[in-house]
């Protein structure tokens, strides 16, 4: 197969970070001369690395190997226009007439896409190139109905240099990539010290590879027990699975290609040895891998030719029960996996605001996004071009002088729209009151340096307000400042009665403040009981308790995110009524804890609003 040491291995730490190098960039080579063989029929490639020498060299070696097809690269922010096609204004201003630009995806046909920082790549483009993918054809610019479609013929590798497990490409792309592989971790003597093969392609077709049924259902038992339910997933193992064998020149897929397969599609790298004989055996496997470990062989005793032996097939069988147990690494994040994480990201920025004066740009349209908005000139022209013809004629049959060389009319003008990320507010309500009161302090104050530690990049504030006695106090305003917090923090009163209604006031004036100054508000509620201090300060329980009420439905009223801790040691009924008034996630933290209070709000400070 790709790629051939040059030097003996050493042992020790060392010497195993060297074999795991030489096995990932081997992996690597194998990949590239895969997608040289296949091309368009498994999709393209998923490369996880970050911008560097090695990621450069693998490509140069992945452009070589594919020497025959044209490589196009997408540029950063890339519009759906420029993806599927658009009006080309200098080309039709030069040669009067009218003259579409086919757009990056037509350009890109029968060659490779290649996509940098796939991660923040658009949804809205990720879907046109899947669909081109999957049908063959631009979204936009389509044939006929009655036109037949070919297979798709672009190939996608999507350079994937995320570095947080948050950040991913969208799952309509990756779940169409058939190759999966991971450069960290490879060393710079590596990718010299093993020579990539550049051999032509194999002799044996691997369309006629023979895939033997207990082998085929061994790996859709594997695929499934890692998580990919996914049809296009067990179609990419089983296409991998042949063309490795074709590499090797083998007619009868063997089960070190199924392995090789796993390894270059799903990620599944062993992270132990496997049990010995004399340990115990491993958990009882699935029907499925039961039926096919049970099933002989293609051939009479096991042993036909270029068929896997019965050990062979006892490997994937052991690959599955490691799976099962958890002993992989490096698995590809699954589809269920990756909307879990997605729905509690941590985000660089609050909820998105579009149609605002400044952002990312994300479309035009023929109505303004606001009222002294500019039209766009570019797509102004292009909405006008294909109508002036016909403009011209129709003026000079009326008028019968000469019509001006350019025609715009008001429902030409096009404007346009932009989006951005707005930032953050945890705005921290706590009750300061109590005999426990220093110990939830002192766990609030290091909750919020926590949070403040990591909000810079994502331009978060946090704030504090603390009711004790009579009345809250804002002992803290928005701020991103960590040295001017740990100041404020240092010393903060606790002990006396509990004026809820008068925190949960405060917290709804300073959450409506930060949302007109443009951005999202979280507020964290942290209290243990209810309240027994109106807000004009005398102590009245049930005056209290009915303006706590009065207050609390004007959060869910506004629609404010809100986040209420139980930080009682039992949990109380006045907290989960509060919660449900407020319209609040209710958490339960018996112990103070830091740590935990942090990942709370930092998991749902990016949600955005309840609908």
């Amino acid at each position: 197969m790709p790629g051939t040491a040059m030097h003996e291995d050493g042992d020790g730490p060392f010497g195993a970070l060297q074999r795991q190098s030489e096995d990932r960039w081997r992996d690597a080579l194998t990949a590239a001369q895969i997608l040289a063989v296949a091309g368009p029929d498994i999709g393209g490639l998923w490369l996880t690395a970050r911008a560097s020498g090695i990621r450069d060299h693998f490509l140069d070696h992945l452009c070589t190997l594919n020497q025959p097809r044209r490589a196009t690269r997408l540029p950063p922010g890339t519009t759906a226009t420029a993806l599927c096609g658009h009006l080309d204004i200098a080309r039709s201003t030069a040669a009067g007439r009218i003259v579409w630009d086919s757009g990056i995806l037509a350009a890109a046909d029968a060659g490779i896409l290649f996509i940098p920082m796939a991660e923040r790549l658009d949804p809205g483009a990720a879907a046109m190139i899947a669909e081109a993918m999957d049908t063959g054809t631009c979204p936009r610019l389509r044939p006929n109905a009655n036109e037949a479609r070919h297979p798709s013929r672009v190939t996608i590798v999507a350079l994937d240099e995320a570095s947080a497990p948050e950040e991913m490409i969208p799952s309509c792309l990756s779940d169409r990539l058939g190759l999966h592989i991971q450069l960290d971790g490879v060393m710079l003597k590596t990718i010299k010290a093993v020579v990539p093969d550049t051999a032509p392609a194999p002799v044996t077709d691997w369309r006629s590879v023979r895939l033997d049924d207990g082998m085929m259902e061994q790996l859709c038992a594997i695929s499934s027990a890692t998580g990919h339910m996914s049809v296009r997933v067990l179609h990419h193992v089983s296409k991998v699975t042949r063309i490795h064998a074709a590499l090797g020149g083998r007619v009868v897929a063997e089960a070190q290609d199924a392995v090789a397969a796993l390894r270059l599609c799903l990620g599944v790298r062993l992270t132990q040895t496997q049990p010995s004989a004399d340990q115990a055996p491993p958990p009882p496997e699935p029907a499925a891998a039961r039926d096919a470990q049970s099933q002989p062989p293609l051939g009479d005793a096991g042993e036909s030719e270029g068929n896997g032996t019965p050990q062979d097939l006892d490997s994937l069988t052991e690959l599955l029960a490691a799976v099962e147990q958890g002993a992989v690494d490096g698995l590809t994040l699954t589809v269920g996996e990756r909307a879990a994480r997605q729905g509690s990201r941590t985000g660089k920025g609050g909820a998105t605001a579009r149609n605002v004066r400044r952002g990312r740009p994300f479309g035009s349209s023929s109505t303004p996004p606001f009222p002294d908005a500019r039209p766009d000139l570019v797509e102004t022209l292009r909405a006008a071009a294909p109508w002036q013809r016909l403009r011209t004629r129709l003026m000079a049959a009326q008028t019968g002088a000469a019509p001006p060389a350019l025609l715009i009319r008001k429902e030409d003008f096009r404007y346009r729209r932009r989006k951005h990320q707005q930032a953050s507010t945890a705005i921290f309500v706590v009750d300061a009151s109590g005999s426990t009161a220093l110990e939830r302090l002192g766990e609030t104050k290091g909750a919020i340096e926590q949070l403040l530690a990591s909000c810079y990049v994502r331009r978060d504030e946090v704030s504090l307000i603390a009711f004790r006695g009579k009345a809250a106090e804002i002992l803290m305003q928005p701020t991103r400042s960590l040295v001017a917090a740990k100041r404020k923090l240092a010393a903060l009163p606790g002990g006396g009665p509990t004026p809820l209604a008068s925190g949960l006031e405060r917290g709804l004036e300073m959450a409506l403040a930060a949302r007109r100054r443009g951005s999202t508000p979280v507020v964290v509620v942290m209290t243990d009981g209810s309240g027994n201090i109106a807000l004009d300060g005398t102590a009245d329980r049930a005056l209290a308790g009915r303006q706590t009420e009065t207050i609390a439905r004007l959060y869910r009223a506004q629609g404010l995110k809100s986040i209420c801790i139980d930080i009682a040691r039992r949990p109380r009924e006045s907290v989960t009524n509060l919660a449900g008034l407020l319209g609040a996630d209710l958490h339960l933290l018996r112990q103070a804890n830091a740590a935990h209070m942090s990942e709370i709000v930092r998991a749902s400070m990016h949600r955005g609003p309840p609908v």
